[in-house]
């Protein structure tokens, strides 16, 4: 697929979450999320990034397919399924490559025998970082049968107040409740402050703004080393990271995506506004805490 498509998904990304922003909600992605969890890889059980799963989201509501799981065309047929009579692949997905760019300088040398000097052309290469664009065709595009359904769809946790408890409970980390509506990661500390539960307005609003403050704790220098300063755009940005980084758990847990940092509204639209592919590095920063939160919260459950 030629690239200028995938920077034309990239910027309808965009739009979209700008959109959300604005509107001061995720329900546009999150609700899909809710029975049959992020979009999903057929061929290799593998959960798309962020970027492809808003993108596959919208798009699953779009075309009113019921189950987030595809594949390419050579994927399905590998797994023994062939393409509907009259169907054909709607969407794409994007996938990161490196390309090397050559960078040409000129040194000049002198000539032998003479005072004159040439230019002689040295090549060195850079590696840029692309998104290429690929069609993706839904299960119900092909000829899987319902009764295989359950091989490719899983149902997501329901009964979510006892999971993200038991999820959050499981991750060694501290926390201080406070006396104040305020909740907050301190980084001098490592801490994590949390209003009480009757302080929000719903117990499923605790647990997203907790997962939010996890978000930024999985940032600390002796993690996933993301910059925590004070600086007004890197901390709006941190923001964003961690805010998708709660929407993502909203969804796999069940509950609302609400945002919940409405004051980082303005800072967001001028981060996606100055910078297009803003989202594509908050999506994979969002994905790469999600993923952290995981690996520890399992530690945690075996060590019990």
């Amino acid at each position: 697929m030629k690239q200028n498509h995938s920077k034309k998904i990239i910027q309808s990304i965009t739009k979209d979450v700008k959109e959300a922003i604005q509107s001061g909600s995720l329900q546009k992605w999150v609700k899909p999320w809710r029975s049959f969890g992020f979009p999903m890889n057929a061929y290799t059980y593998k959960y798309y990034g962020l970027l492809n799963t808003f993108w596959l989201t919208n798009d699953l509501v779009k075309f009113g397919f019921t189950y987030p799981v595809w594949a390419t065309e050579n994927q399905w047929k590998k797994l023994g399924y062939a393409l509907k009579t009259g169907e054909s692949a709607k969407t794409d997905v994007l996938y990161p490559c490196h390309i090397q760019i050559p960078i040409i300088s000129k040194k000049k040398s002198a000539v032998e025998g003479g005072e004159d000097e040439l230019e002689e052309t040295e090549i060195k290469y850079k590696s840029c970082l692309v998104h290429k664009a690929y069609p993706v065709l839904n299960i119900a595009q092909v000829n899987v049968p319902e009764s295989e359904y359950h091989l490719f769809v899983k149902m997501t946790v329901q009964d979510a107040p006892e999971s993200v408890s038991q999820f959050v409970q499981s991750i060694k980390h501290k926390m201080e409740e406070i006396g104040n509506d305020r909740a907050a990661y301190v980084v001098q500390s490592d801490t994590i402050w949390m209003p009480k539960k009757e302080y929000f307005i719903s117990e499923a609003g605790y647990w997203a703004v907790y997962l939010h403050e996890l978000g930024h704790w999985t940032g600390a220098f002796h993690r996933l080393n993301r910059d925590l300063s004070d600086d007004i755009r890197n901390y709006a940005f941190e923001e964003l990271v961690a805010e998708l980084c709660s929407a993502i758990f909203a969804g796999e847990f069940g509950f609302s995506g609400e945002l919940q940092h409405k004051e980082y509204i303005g800072s967001w639209l001028r981060i996606l506004e100055n910078n297009p592919r803003a989202i594509v590095k908050a999506g994979y920063l969002a994905m790469e805490a999600v993923e952290y939160l995981k690996k520890e919260a399992k530690k945690g459950a075996g060590a019990r």
